[in-house]
C-alpha cells in the first residue's frame, strides 16, 4: 500500500449493532489484513467499518464507509481488496466535521462504479449519527495520536526555553519522549486487551424504525389479501359446485318430468282399453288417475322445488358474499397502495431531498434511477415497471427473459423435442422478435417457408 499523505492520521472503526466496537490505527488493521491477527468477535460476518483520516487537530477529513468480511475463524477474507486511499483520491464532499467539508466516499457516493458493493451508507438521523458517534470517538483520543500544540503554547515555550541552558532543554526534551513513548506504549499494550470493555456508542436509527414498520405493515396486508383471495377461491369453487348440483337436479326434474309423462300415456291407454268393457268405471279411473296424476306430479315437484328453493337461496348468500369480499380486496389494495404511497412520500421524500437516489437494476434496462411518484408501481409489479422502461410488452419482455438465461433454440418438433441448439444471445429486449430471436437458422428458414406457403 502507498504512504499515507502529509500530516494525515489513519485508523479504522469497526461497527457492531450500531455503534463503534472497535478502533483501530492503521498499522493494525494492515496487521489484520495480513492475516497476523484474528478478529474473534466478527467470525463468520461481514462487518460495517469506516477508514478515517484525521488532520493533526484531531479533525477529520475523509471517511471511506467499507464491509469487510470475516471468516469463521475470524480472519478477513483474503478476496478483499478496497483500495480505500485512492477512493478517497476522487471521492466527494461530505458534511463539515470540524475541518470544512470532508472527502466521503459510501454507497450512495462512490466514484468507481465497482467498488460500490463493498460499501455501505452511514446512519445521519437525529440522535443517531455515525458523522457525530466518530468525531466523539476520535477526540476522545483513545488511540492516542500526538495533538498538534497551540500557537500560543508554543510562543510560550520559546520565551521559557529561552531562559534556560541548552542542556536543561536537552534533558527535559529527552525525557518527556521517554515518558510519552512509555506511556503510549503501555496503552498500546493493555488496548487489545480492553477493546471489549471499552464505552460503545448506540446509535438508534429512524430510518431502520420506519423501513421495520413499512415491512411489517406490507407483510400483514399481503397476509390478508392472500387470506381473502383463497377464501374468495374457496367460494367460487363452492358457487360451481352449487351451479353443478342446480344443473343435476334440473336434469333429474326433467327425468321424472318425463316418467309422469310416461305414467300419463300409460293410465291414458288403459283408460282407453277399460271403455270399451265397462264404461261404468271410466269415470272412477279418470277420477283415480287424475288424483294419482296430481298427487304424484305434487310430490316429485314440491321436493325438487324446495331444493331448486334452497339452492337459489344459497347461490344468492353466496353471490353476496363474493360481491363483499371482492369491494373489500379492492379495500385493501387501495389501502396498500395508499401505504406504500404514505410510506414512500415520507420516508423517500427526506431521502430525496437528501440527495439520495433509489437505484435499481433491471435486465434488459441496466441501472435506472426510480422516481418517488414511481415507487409504488415498482414494488407492484418489477417486471411490469421493467417492461414498460424497456419499451415492450409483458410478454415480450417474459420471452426475452427466458432466451438472456438461456439461448437456445426454442423450437420443437412433432414428437414435441425441443431443438436446444446455442444461438446469439440477444441483448436488449427491443431488439428481441419471438419466433425469429429464439430460434437457430434452420428453423428460421422453416418458419419462412411455412409463412411463404400460406401466403
Amino acid at each position: 500500500m502507498s504512504n499515507s499523505p502529509a500530516e494525515q492520521l489513519e485508523a479504522v472503526f469497526l461497527f457492531q449493532d450500531g455503534q463503534i466496537a472497535r478502533e483501530l490505527l492503521y498499522p493494525e488493521f494492515e496487521a489484520i489484513l495480513d492475516g497476523f491477527i484474528p478478529v474473534p468477535d466478527f467470525s463468520g460476518t461481514s462487518a460495517k467499518a469506516a477508514y478515517v483520516q484525521i488532520n493533526p487537530s484531531l479533525n477529520v477529513t475523509g471517511v471511506v464507509f467499507f464491509l469487510l468480511g470475516f471468516d469463521a475463524k475470524g480472519m478477513v477474507d483474503r478476496r478483499w481488496n478496497v483500495p480505500l486511499r485512492q477512493l478517497l483520491e476522487s471521492a466527494g464532499s461530505g458534511p463539515d466535521m470540524g475541518a470544512g467539508a470532508i472527502r466521503l466516499v459510501c454507497y450512495s457516493q462512490c466514484p468507481v462504479a465497482w467498488h460500490q458493493k463493498n460499501l455501505w451508507d452511514p446512519l445521519m438521523q437525529p440522535g443517531s449519527n455515525s458523522f457525530v458517534a466518530m468525531r466523539k470517538a476520535v477526540k476522545s483520543n483513545r488511540l492516542g495520536f500526538a495533538i498538534k500544540a497551540p500557537e500560543a503554547q508554543a510562543v510560550a515555550s520559546k520565551s521559557v526555553q529561552a531562559v534556560r541552558t541548552v542542556a536543561e532543554v536537552e534533558r527535559e526534551q529527552s525525557a518527556l519522549e521517554q515518558k510519552l513513548h512509555e506511556h503510549y506504549a503501555q496503552e498500546l499494550r493493555d488496548k487489545m486487551a480492553l477493546l471489549i470493555k471499552e464505552q460503545r456508542l448506540r446509535i438508534a436509527t429512524l430510518m431502520n424504525q420506519h423501513q421495520a414498520k413499512f415491512h411489517s405493515l406490507q407483510h400483514e396486508h399481503q397476509h390478508r389479501l392472500l387470506a381473502y383471495q383463497q377464501q374468495y377461491q374457496q367460494l367460487e369453487q363452492q358457487n360451481k359446485e352449487l351451479e353443478e348440483r342446480n344443473r343435476s337436479l334440473k336434469e333429474s326434474l326433467d327425468i321424472q318430468a318425463t316418467k309422469v309423462e310416461g305414467m300419463r300415456e300409460y293410465f291414458a291407454h288403459k283408460l282407453k282399453a277399460a271403455q270399451q268393457d265397462e264404461s261404468s268405471q271410466l269415470q272412477v279411473l279418470q277420477e283415480n288417475f287424475a288424483l294419482e296424476l296430481d298427487t304424484k306430479i305434487r310430490a316429485a315437484t314440491a321436493g325438487l322445488r324446495e331444493m331448486l328453493d334452497m339452492r337459489e337461496v344459497e347461490l344468492f348468500y353466496r353471490h353476496q358474499n363474493e360481491s363483499a369480499l371482492k369491494e373489500e380486496i379492492v379495500n385493501i389494495k387501495r389501502e396498500n397502495q395508499q401505504l406504500l404511497k404514505n410510506s414512500s412520500d415520507q420516508l423517500l421524500g427526506r431521502l430525496t431531498k437528501a440527495g439520495v437516489n433509489l437505484v435499481a437494476f433491471l435486465p434488459g434496462v441496466g441501472e435506472i434511477a426510480i422516481a418517488l411518484d414511481d415507487i409504488g408501481r415498482y414494488l407492484e409489479d418489477p417486471d411490469a415497471y421493467a417492461a414498460e422502461k424497456a419499451g415492450v410488452s409483458q410478454a415480450v419482455y417474459f420471452a426475452w427473459l427466458e432466451h438472456h438465461k438461456s439461448p437456445c433454440c426454442s423450437a420443437v418438433d412433432s414428437r414435441g423435442n425441443m431443438c436446444g441448439r446455442s444461438i446469439p444471445m440477444i441483448e436488449t429486449p427491443l431488439e428481441f422478435h419471438s419466433g425469429e430471436s429464439d430460434r437457430c437458422t434452420q428453423h428460421q428458414t422453416v418458419t419462412f417457408s411455412l409463412v411463404a406457403e400460406r401466403r
